[in-house]
């Protein structure tokens, strides 16, 4: 099998100079002579450039087996956007929970690029049950929420090498099911300094990811 082509670019430009209008397009793709700002000519102004990729690094990530709870999640942005972090973190399995879109859905892999096809994932009608059979098989629920339980992220004490670890993420407005936070291990969450109370939830479950693996 043929190595895929790399993807090159080309960067055009409006020739109105009160515009300017700037923006790269992909080699081969069609594009109209005309800006879609202000609809003067458009010029090339670059040569075509590749794909700026990002390397492994020297650090080695921890051994740990890591699966994810997805708890309801309702937007397939979202759930698009965790499997492809949990690609690149390395995440084992997602278990997909209750109302959570799986890759069935083909608008899910517009999001995930591909990383659908990459991360074992398994579908689950009953998030409290998958979180119960998880900690039967030996894992540790820690669940990314707020309350009176949850302690901050950068302060939990690192699991051993070879501990298994589930995180769970639950819904953007409802959060995760009271019956998986009692019965979760550890309740985390991540230090906010302005007046927001939380970040989106892919955010916050890349933040938990890479703290988990890297640091």
């Amino acid at each position: 099998m043929n190595a895929a082509k790399p993807l090159s670019f080309y960067t055009y430009e409006c020739s109105n100079a009160d515009c300017r209008f700037r923006f790269p397009l992909l080699a081969g793709e069609s594009i109209t002579e005309a800006c879609p700002k202000c609809g003067a000519s458009l010029r090339d102004v670059e040569r075509p450039y590749p794909r700026h990729l990002v390397g492994k690094g020297q650090v080695a990530p921890r051994p740990l087996e890591i699966h994810v709870i997805l708890d309801n999640i309702r937007s397939l942005y979202n759930v698009g956007s965790i499997f492809r972090t949990a690609e690149a973190t390395g995440i084992a399995k997602l278990h997909l929970c209750g109302m959570t879109a799986t890759p069935e859905n083909p608008r899910l892999a517009k999001t995930s690029i591909g990383a659908e096809q990459m991360v074992a994932w398994e579908q689950h009608n009953n998030g409290v049950v998958a979180a119960e059979k998880l900690r039967a098989e030996g894992f540790s629920l820690w669940a990314i929420e707020g309350g009176q339980r949850s302690t901050p992220l950068f302060e939990a004490k690192m699991p051993d090498e070879g501990q298994r670890i589930v995180l769970v993420v639950g819904n953007e407005l409802a959060g995760i099911d009271p019956e998986i936070l009692r019965i979760a291990e550890r309740v985390l969450f991540i230090p906010m300094q302005g007046r927001k109370e939380s970040l989106n939830l892919t955010v916050a479950f890349g933040i938990a990811a890479y703290f988990l693996r890297f640091l």
